[in-house]
């Protein structure tokens, strides 16, 4: 078990918690911050392609989502596109 299972299973606040433990709040929190993006499951977005053989812009990858279209050079870490997915998602 996880020590935030832990600590909801024993039912103490954060502060009583980490108290008991000897952790800051603060390293607590960040802890939980970190592993739940760890654990994040992915989700799939509806996103409109766009493949433009022979356009002078090879070596794009654009599409649009949301309404709202982009346009990257395929040298973009997938990860940087996947953070401005996650962004226009929330909005």
């Amino acid at each position: 078990m996880h020590i935030f299972a832990d600590q909801e299973s024993i039912e103490l606040s954060v502060s009583q918690y980490c108290k008991l433990h000897g952790i800051s709040d603060k390293a607590f929190y960040n802890a939980k911050s970190r592993y739940k993006w760890a654990t994040e499951e992915p989700s799939l977005v509806a996103v409109e392609g766009n493949d433009d053989i022979g356009s002078s812009n090879t070596g794009c990858i654009r599409f649009k989502l949301n309404s709202m279209r982009f346009e990257f050079n395929v040298s973009v870490p997938d990860k940087d596109i996947q953070r401005i997915i996650k962004i226009c998602l929330s909005l």
